[in-house]
């Protein structure tokens, strides 16, 4: 009979031990991958069980009963950190959860709780929270106009004091959010039509070409997870640091249309970077715009004011413009359609809000000339005075010409922040966990692997023969669905409806559909990201192939503006879903494009290309990886190199797919007592051996008190 601890961490970040029921059961599920589940990732967690309320128990549970206690009382809305040792040695890491406390004769009896592995607290921890809500990328806001669209798509854009400040983190693609791009020699008969982009040094062409307003900038992905990091508090490690992510890009494009235009985003600006002029020193300013109160130096201000007053320069009293309010990255307040000036009040608890970083953002849909200025005031309660201190921050700079930054994290698509990382690991076929072996050099990091990297990495072999409990064996299929289906969300665009149109199906989705199976119901892997079709564009004059490649952000119906001769031939603009691409720069032999928009017009013979691919691959090579789920002609190649063209399902899935759609395979249920010297040194990819069979873990129930656990086995396939 083993000894279990539990140990719970207290509000002083100390681990207390726990007193345990002497007879109660603690049983602790172990999977990673379900093989009747594959898009989800799994985590330990363990049936609900009680523990006695001891004089200890209610003093770490912090009397959670009484509900009359609101000072200090034990938050039930939050998992609490937890560590399940078996004979003192440590066997899990991770949180507990209070569900409830049992009362008898009105006092205290037990409190019901449930234990999850640390893999699972990253919902927890990203709630509902968007990528807007993560300020780290802010920290590559930049400016905004046609010199700087020009560099950010020939060269990409260093964002200085960055905390990455390569030039590649910030890039302008050859994604078109309003003009239809074309390519032809033939000589011009109109100066007005748009979307031609054959360089010409003639004046009369100025107008013509590709215009900055027509491009949205990307920013690599890598720097949204280390922005995930930033706020949760944690570190990745393994497959998010390889080729695959390296050069992989979301564009910002939160607003169909141009950015700042008719259907766009409004004209953004942070307000930060302020001076201090008078007031006391109890607030502190750091670097940018976050304002920190140092309620410890003086505990009888129980309530901040930040009041932020927009002052309108003379000639843009009457510009409409909004102010959002942020606290620690989350919008706090929203004011909008305001004219003139006016005083903005924002109420704080130190309590909530001790060392919480506020910020302000100011939108308008046109130039607008203002001052900010911004008092912070102490307030004494009780008894309710009026402020007594303030501080005050003037002159941070207040203009918005037409669009003068790109603020990041007002431009990033709405998607949820777990959502976007759960739809990298559907992508790729990823699998996470949390390294909680304190001799791994990855410890307290979560480990992100591809799932047959994950099973191939140094697994051991326990012989179990002994330990099985051989009298009953459940032998099941492991497939209980007939195809499974990869798909990305509906396309809008007009590449993806015309692709559509043409072949009765989805550009870069994948449907799996083995011979001879037919039980059960079709199963879908749906990332949440929207796809986009590129085109390489040709000579419309000769038909020789260009080196441009380019997507349209924009649908089926065609706008021409009527008051134009001849009518320019622009489609409606559309929102996507939010896109990820490849971005791919080359600097020689390209067809030069004529960027418009400057006297004299441009000529670039180097940009950034969006691509499905992570390279531009060969006539007979195919690139290393493509975003497609399938086989799709390459956009720039025009090939689809004999069917064999690295996509996701061959990269990331077939290997684990097919084998588990093989008709040998079987799961198998089987009780054993598996002594310490496994259950404290296995692990999720390791496989167990059973006479001369061999197998790997779908999953494991252990009751720690007997070491009787229920096995889920799958035969491994030589």
């Amino acid at each position: 009979m083993n000894k279990v601890i539990l140990y719970i961490k207290d509000t002083n970040d100390k681990y207390q031990q726990v007193d345990l029921f002497e007879d109660e059961t603690i049983s602790v599920t172990s999977k990673i991958q379900d093989i009747r589940d594959i898009s989800k990732v799994f985590t330990d967690y363990s049936q609900s069980f009680t523990l006695p309320a001891s004089k200890k128990n209610n003093k770490i549970f912090r009397h959670f009963y009484n509900y009359y206690i609101s000072q200090g009382a034990f938050d039930a809305r939050k998992k609490v950190d937890a560590i399940i040792e078996i004979n003192y040695i440590p066997f899990r890491v991770g949180k507990i959860f209070l569900n409830g406390v049992k009362m008898k004769s009105n006092s205290p009896y037990a409190y019901n709780v449930t234990f999850f592995g640390n893999t699972v607290n990253l919902k927890d921890l990203m709630g509902d929270d968007e990528l807007s809500a993560l300020t780290y990328l802010d920290n590559w806001t930049h400016d905004y106009g046609i010199n700087e669209v020009k560099i950010g798509i020939t060269n990409g854009i260093q964002v200085a004091g960055a905390p990455s400040s390569s030039s590649t983190d910030i890039i302008y693609p050859t994604i078109s959010a309003v003009s239809r791009w074309y390519y032809t020699t033939q000589t011009a008969t109109s100066t007005t039509i748009q979307g031609n982009l054959r360089y010409s040094s003639d004046s009369i062409y100025q107008n013509l070409g590709m215009l900055y307003t027509d491009l949205k900038p990307a920013i690599k992905v890598p720097r949204i997870l280390e922005a995930i990091e930033d706020k949760y508090n944690i570190d990745f490690t393994g497959f998010f640091e390889t080729t695959p992510i390296s050069n992989l890009y979301l564009w910002l494009s939160r607003e169909k249309g141009r950015i700042g235009g008719a259907g766009g985003a409004e004209n953004t600006k942070i307000i930060k970077d302020w001076a201090k002029t008078s007031g006391d020193t109890l607030i502190d300013v750091t670097a940018g715009d976050e304002f920190y109160y140092n309620f410890d130096d003086s505990p009888e201000f129980t309530t901040l004011q930040y009041k932020l007053t927009i002052t309108p320069s003379t000639g843009f009293e009457s510009v409409q413009y909004d102010v959002e309010t942020y606290r620690d990255g989350l919008l706090a307040s929203e004011t909008n359609d305001i004219t003139g000036t006016i005083t903005l009040t924002y109420h704080a608890s130190p309590q909530d809000d001790y060392q919480v970083p506020f910020r302000y953002i100011l939108k308008s849909n046109g130039s607008f000339s203002f001052t900010p200025t911004l008092r912070v005031y102490l307030v004494q309660e009780p008894p309710y005075e009026e402020p007594i201190e303030y501080n005050e921050y003037l002159d941070c700079g207040g203009e918005l010409s037409s669009l003068t930054q790109i603020v990041i994290t007002s431009q990033v698509p709405k998607i949820k922040v777990y959502d976007f990382l759960s739809g990298l690991l559907k992508m790729f076929n990823l699998t996470l966990y949390y390294e909680d072996n304190l001799s791994d050099a990855n410890y307290g990091k979560i480990v992100v692997k591809s799932l047959d990297d994950y099973y191939n990495t140094s697994p051991k072999l326990f012989d179990i023969t002994k330990y099985v409990d051989s009298s009953e064996t459940d032998i099941e299929s492991t497939i209980p669905f007939s195809e499974i289906n990869f798909n990305y969300e509906e396309g809008k665009t007009l590449l993806m409806l015309q692709h559509k149109e043409a072949f009765n199906q989805d550009f870069g989705d994948e449907e799996f559909r083995p011979t001879g199976v037919d039980r059960g119901k079709p199963y879908k892997v749906k990332v949440p990201f929207e796809h986009l079709k590129y085109e390489r564009l040709q000579d419309q004059n000769n038909g020789t192939n260009t080196t441009i490649i380019w997507s349209y952000s924009a649908g089926d119906n065609f706008k021409p503006e009527a008051d134009a001769t001849p009518p320019t031939a622009n489609y409606d603009s559309v929102l996507t879903k939010p896109v990820l691409f490849y971005g791919v720069r080359r600097t020689s032999g390209l067809t030069a494009i004529n960027f418009s928009s400057t006297t004299p017009q441009s000529s670039l013979t180097s940009y950034w290309s969006a691509l499905n691919t992570n390279e531009f691959g060969t006539a007979s090579v195919a690139p290393t990886y493509t975003l497609n789920f399938d086989n799709e002609i390459d956009e720039y190649n025009l090939s689809d190199y004999d069917g064999d063209t690295n996509s996701l399902f061959k990269k990331f899935y077939k290997t684990y797919i097919s084998d588990a759609f093989n008709a040998k395979k079987r799961i198998f249920k089987i009780k054993a007592h598996l002594p310490n010297s496994i259950l404290l040194n296995y692990k999720l990819n390791d496989r167990f051996q059973i006479n001369d069979k061999v197998f790997t873990i779908n999953s494991i129930d252990t009751n720690l008190k007997t070491g009787e656990s229920n096995l889920e086995l799958l035969n491994v396939l030589w």
